[in-house]
């Protein structure tokens, strides 16, 4: 099954918070994502596709990025996941080889995001906050054919 999956990290987050996993968005880190929602759409627009399923981390600043990707998206599935909190990129990877879902957001953290968009197709890059990785990639019954292939990248400047 070929699969499209838009790799987001969550925007920028306050450091205010007594624990990283209740840190919540800044101001400009809900603008950000608010452009990254509008990339996604675009491409979407573009290729006449639609999102399926959007899977985040449980942490606090990860859902309200899901949120508004999702409502800018017209997503109406997603899902939070404690495991994907504080993980390695080869959980991300068989999450996304278990999920029957054709188009998909990710949303998660820094570095295992940027991990995990090198080991599916090579790119060292780090992720940003907002930033946004589209990639295809073929899954068969036995796992992931790799490499997957970065379509577009999308560097939010705020």
């Amino acid at each position: 099954m070929k699969k499209s999956i838009f790799v987001v990290r969550h925007g920028h987050a306050n450091f205010t918070a007594s624990k990283d996993f209740e840190r919540v968005l800044t101001l400009d880190g809900i603008k950000a994502v608010n452009k990254t929602a509008a990339f996604i759409n675009q491409i979407c627009l573009d290729l006449g596709i639609s999102i399926d399923y959007c899977l985040t981390s449980a942490a606090h600043r990860t859902k309200q990025t899901a949120e508004i990707i999702c409502f800018k998206n017209s997503i109406n599935q997603c899902i939070s996941d404690l495991d994907l909190y504080s993980t390695v990129a080869s959980k991300w990877v068989d999450k996304i080889s278990e999920l029957p879902n054709k188009n998909i957001v990710l949303v998660g953290h820094n570095p295992t995001l940027s991990q995990l968009i090198n080991n599916l197709c090579g790119y060292d890059g780090y992720m940003q906050p907002a930033d946004c990785a589209f990639i295809t990639i073929e899954i068969k019954p036995d796992g992931i054919i790799y490499p997957a292939q970065l379509k577009q990248y999308y560097q939010n400047e705020s």
